[in-house]
């Protein structure tokens, strides 16, 4: 029953994934567009942005290394690679009902199965470490750099705003979840003499609270994600550079907090279509960018950290992982 509920909600968000590709793709004109010159394509470019995709896995790798470092969770880096690898395949994978996450989880607690709480809480905060370098990066950017943009399209203008209450409020709950892991907080709300049905309530906060203390190891994870960012987005630069597009590095960085933070949403597989329609909106009112080569630009950089994702995962995806995969798609029938 399941399964066929797997089946249901990924035949579902492949219409929407064709729906939303079909908007980005609506205004571009294929005659004339690189669509149909396929050979006019720059493989240096597209060499260079799958050189970009790779670093950025490495430096996503290394963010979650130092969480789970933090949490005394021993695995060495080139295990975190690989693991970080395989999540992102999962994510690519809507068919299966596992996500990235789960996937990293699962694996990582197979060999650690005492720090079951500590795994799983490490990959949480390592999304919000990622969360906030990219609203840090988008605040910095928006203080002096979309003035342009806010006189242009109404939509660009929409979509901006979007973004500032997204980050904003993103931040807002990290800081309180963060104020309720503090100890004196956690102490009122845990007094003495209360009982809990559920011991994680009392557990995590605690756990949780160990960033703040082995903070260096936190700062660092923070300090590698913003570096993370500009190579990761420096593919989409690469795309946009391959089919013909004369734009340079500063744009592309402005535009790309807004463009994952939008296709973040889970509308489509892999934020098909809604990255791409962003990323042409945006950079047609920062640069007048051709609808054709935004939207050719994306799929470009999408297709290198694609290459990656498929590539690198199935290299490492040894016999061992694929049987402990097998088991938790087994245990959530």
């Amino acid at each position: 029953m399941k399964k066929r509920q797997q089946w249901l909600l990924f035949f579902v968000k492949g219409l929407l994934t064709a729906a939303c590709l079909w908007w980005a793709l609506s205004g571009v004109d294929f005659g004339s567009s690189i669509f149909a010159r396929p050979g006019d394509l720059d493989w240096r470019w597209i060499s260079a942005g799958l050189a970009f995709a790779g670093a950025a896995i490495l430096l996503t790798a290394a963010r979650w290394w130092l969480l789970l470092r933090a949490q005394d969770v021993r695995t060495g880096f080139w295990r975190t690679v690989e693991l970080t690898l395989i999540g992102n395949l999962f994510n690519l994978a809507a068919v299966s009902g596992i996500g990235g996450g789960a996937a990293r989880v699962f694996l990582l607690i197979r060999e650690h199965p005492d720090r079951k709480l500590a795994i799983t809480l490490t990959v949480m905060v390592d999304h919000l470490v990622g969360l906030v370098s990219m609203a840090l990066l988008f605040f910095a950017v928006t203080a002096g750099n979309f003035d342009a943009l806010e006189e242009q399209s109404v939509l660009g203008k929409g979509v901006i705003r979007f973004a500032w209450v997204f980050f904003a409020g993103g931040l807002g709950l990290i800081a309180l979840m963060f104020v309720m892991s503090y100890p004196p907080v956690h102490q009122f709300i845990h007094r003495p003499g209360r009982k809990w049905k559920w011991e994680i309530l009392r557990r995590l906060p605690e756990l949780n609270d160990i960033f703040r203390r082995r903070w260096p190891h936190a700062l660092s994870s923070l300090a590698v994600s913003m570096a993370m960012l500009p190579v990761y987005f420096a593919t989409f630069w690469c795309g946009a550079r391959a089919v013909g597009g004369d734009v340079g590095f500063g744009p592309v960085f402005s535009a790309m907090p807004v463009v994952d933070a939008i296709s973040a949403m889970p509308i489509s597989i892999a934020g098909i279509g809604v990255r791409e329609k962003t990323f042409e909106l945006l950079m047609n009112d920062l640069t007048g960018m051709p609808d054709d080569i935004a939207v050719s630009g994306s799929l470009i950089g999408f297709f290198c950290s694609l290459v990656w994702a498929l590539l690198g995962a199935l290299l490492f995806l040894k016999p061992r992982d694929r049987v402990r995969i097998g088991e938790l798609e087994n245990a959530g029938r």
